[in-house]
């Protein structure tokens, strides 16, 4: 699935796939610049904001900070 990352350091919002709904306090390794790094979940998609399938619908946005 799909889902925007915020990245907290640098304010940039990108759009990265996930296997599964990332949740808070997940390390999680997301390229950027065509190199993987890690990433710490801090806010978990909210989800009362998911796609047109409702709350058990997959989440829109996370945001994360480096490990």
């Amino acid at each position: 699935m799909k889902i925007s990352v915020i990245f907290e350091d640098t304010g940039v919002e990108e759009e990265h796939d996930f296997e599964t709904k990332p949740r808070a306090g997940d390390l999680v390794t997301l390229t950027r610049d065509g190199k993987g790094e890690d990433y710490i979940v801090i806010i978990e998609p909210d989800p009362d904001h998911t796609h047109d399938d409702g709350r058990d619908g997959h989440p829109t946005k996370a945001r994360v900070r480096p490990a």
